[in-house]
């Protein structure tokens, strides 16, 4: 018998293993019930198979403030969840929704570039952005990734945009999207960075939040 309770890991249980696991049986009362490993698996694939919305990480912490550097920094701050996929858990098909954003300040043509990365290999990026005046305004930055083939030489398809405020009023925008080869045969952690152009005080960025999901 496994109980819910000693924690055990769900791979470790095989079919025909029965679980406890907590009952509401009415008025508040609760009663100890047997679940099969077996039903429990059909109905978490049933569940996940419904195309259901599953949170991988949130931001709870702003980033440090990339400033008066040119070395490449990740914009990310700490938070809950994960950013790591273990190795081969991809499947095909495997698709993912990210936003971050925070505020910006940058003098007119300094120059940016924002990198969507897995280690060291850049999966998508912005190229070098000629930014106009913008002082403590809001940015934005919204990906798409979808895992087109998988294997040591798979491929990950990112879309993305990236938005900012400027001093005029208006919005500045930019679109990209690339398609590049990824390992899901090896451990694979999302990092987005920034990387600024000239070393100056008056260019400062930082993230407040950033949300990862799955998709499908």
């Amino acid at each position: 018998m496994t109980k819910i309770s000693q924690y055990t890991a769900i791979t470790t249980l095989a079919n025909g293993d029965l679980m406890d696991i907590s009952q509401d049986t009415g008025g508040g009362s609760y009663a100890t019930k047997k679940i099969d490993y077996a039903d429990l698996l059909a109905q978490l694939q049933s569940d996940i198979g419904q195309n259901h919305l599953f949170g991988l990480y949130a931001q709870t912490i702003v980033s440090s403030t990339i400033t008066n550097t040119t070395t490449e920094s990740s914009i990310i701050g700490s938070g809950v969840g994960s950013l790591s996929v273990p190795p081969n858990t991809f499947i095909v098909g495997d698709s993912y929704h990210g936003k971050v954003g925070g505020v910006i300040s940058a003098q007119n043509n300094d120059l940016i570039t924002i990198r969507i990365k897995t280690g060291a290999t850049t999966l998508a990026t912005t190229g070098v952005i000629t930014l106009e005046a913008v002082t403590t305004l809001g940015w934005e930055l919204e990906l798409d990734f979808t895992i087109a083939t998988i294997g040591a030489t798979g491929s990950i398809c990112t879309n993305g945009n990236f938005a900012y405020n400027r001093d005029t009023g208006s919005l500045e925008g930019f679109v990209f999207q690339d398609v590049q080869t990824i390992d899901t045969t090896a451990s694979n952690t999302l990092d987005i960075t920034i990387e600024w152009g000239q070393a100056k005080t008056q260019d400062q960025i930082y993230s407040a939040n950033f949300v990862l999901y799955k998709t499908y």
